[in-house]
């Protein structure tokens, strides 16, 4: 049987499509050309505002679901990017991120919320409106995460970034963040979103 040679053109493709980025420049050079551009766009669009709180956490954010999900992500327009791993022959998407820019950015993650509570990252809920529920963030009792549980049945019509993380009796996670944030609030949620990365994903190396 031939081995595949890991100089080739191909290989060096496949190598690039699962690199665990390094950086937040390093995980663009891993995209296509409209996929960059889309991203250049929206940070720009981003560090037009008074501050650059959200251009900071959307990056900071967009590099921790890259280090967890390493297979080459999609970006949907300037709303949202796609998150993927390696699902044998197959791709799996276990992430996406979305900023619809109302002062607020969407973190889309399998639902484990139940170990998030077990391992100490989240108490609660502490209060429910509807669907949502508001639990608190453990290092820093203050601080409170917005949780939806999200499943096909209650999401008739989702957005195309995030309905393949449904069905088959799947559910998922949509952890809503100000845009200005504080850093244990942050953390607990890039915290819940290494719960929901498969242990054969990438260890990612703490985002800067």
């Amino acid at each position: 049987m031939t081995q595949p040679n890991p100089s080739s053109p191909t290989a060096a493709l496949a190598r690039l499509a699962t690199k665990v980025p390094e950086d937040y420049d390093d995980f663009l050079s891993t995209l296509g050309d409209r996929d960059r551009q889309n991203l250049e766009r929206h940070v720009t669009f981003c560090y037009a505002e008074s501050t650059d709180q959200h251009a900071r956490l959307w990056k900071r954010l967009v590099l921790a679901l890259a280090r967890l999900a390493p297979r080459a992500a999609q970006t949907v327009g300037q709303r949202a990017v796609r998150f993927y791993i390696t699902d044998g022959k197959y791709r799996q998407q276990i992430f996406a991120l979305e900023d619809l820019r109302d002062g607020k950015l969407a973190v889309y993650a399998v639902d484990v919320l139940k170990g998030a509570i077990r391992a100490g990252i989240l108490r609660g809920p502490i209060s429910k409106d509807e669907s949502v529920e508001l639990y608190q963030v453990c290092e820093e009792p203050a601080s409170t995460l917005e949780v939806e549980v999200l499943t096909a049945a209650k999401t008739t019509g989702a957005p195309e970034y995030f309905k393949h993380m449904l069905g088959w009796n799947r559910s998922a996670l949509k952890l809503t963040v100000p845009v200005n944030a504080g850093p244990a609030l942050v953390a607990a949620v890039v915290a819940v979103c290494e719960l929901s990365a498969p242990r054969s994903a990438a260890t990612p190396p703490q985002a800067r």
